[in-house]
């Protein structure tokens, strides 16, 4: 029997908070870039190049590029999983792709270049984006708020005009990842600011890494439960 599909909720809660936190860090350290908010990220490509011409723009490429390879490989990845019908093997296969990714760009954050670092994060969104989009029966944008807030309203418009009640979950579980994404941008920016911004991304690889061992442990009990 494989585990239900909800019992990985979570686990977008989790690629949010990352996403939040990654997108704060990489804006205050590394030339204004977003990880995964790819509208702002050309946004501000526009407006440097508009001050300074492509020298000063093109920061923002690298990491766009790296986003739209991270989806797409996110998506092979999944294709390629569909075969397993235990969904905990499924996430472990995928969870531990983002904790290696985690891990080097942690470890080298002081040794890669700037354009080497942000297009390897760049990578991480599109794959968490692309992999971790579920939370209960409602979809989510674990790292694009502005989808977000529109689906809120559109949601909300259904439960309280419509007397849907099907759509106040979708409304509050949608809300919900909106609190979770400014929440860890937050905390992010006042550890840049405050502290070191090194400790963000090895911050974000203990959670991420903690998620991989919960779903191992639990793994583990229910092979041996059986």
């Amino acid at each position: 029997m494989t585990a239900n599909r909800y019992t990985f909720s979570w686990l977008t809660f989790l690629a949010t908070f990352s996403m939040g936190a990654i997108d704060a860090y990489t804006y205050i350290a590394h030339d204004e870039t977003f990880a995964s908010a790819q509208t702002g990220n050309l946004i501000v490509f526009a407006v440097k190049f508009a001050r300074g011409g492509f020298s000063q723009a093109w920061v923002c490429l690298p990491i766009w590029i790296g986003f739209a390879l991270g989806c797409f490989v996110a998506q092979a990845a999944l294709s390629w999983l569909n075969h397993k019908r235990n969904l905990r093997q499924r996430y472990l296969w995928l969870m531990g792709i983002v904790v290696l990714t985690l891990f080097v760009a942690a470890l080298g954050q002081d040794w890669f270049s700037e354009l080497v670092l942000i297009f390897i994060l760049g990578w991480l969104s599109g794959y968490e984006l692309t992999s971790f989009r579920e939370v209960k029966e409602t979809t989510v944008n674990n790292g694009i708020m502005t989808g977000n807030t529109k689906n809120i309203m559109v949601a909300l418009y259904h439960w309280l005009v419509e007397h849907d009640r099907s759509e106040r979950s979708k409304c509050l579980w949608i809300a919900a990842t909106l609190l979770t994404f400014v929440l860890s941008a937050s905390l992010s920016a006042v550890v840049c600011v405050q502290l070191s911004p090194n400790l963000v991304l090895w911050a974000v690889l203990g959670l991420n890494a903690a998620g991989l061992l919960a779903i191992y442990l639990a793994s583990c009990f229910r092979n041996g439960a059986q």
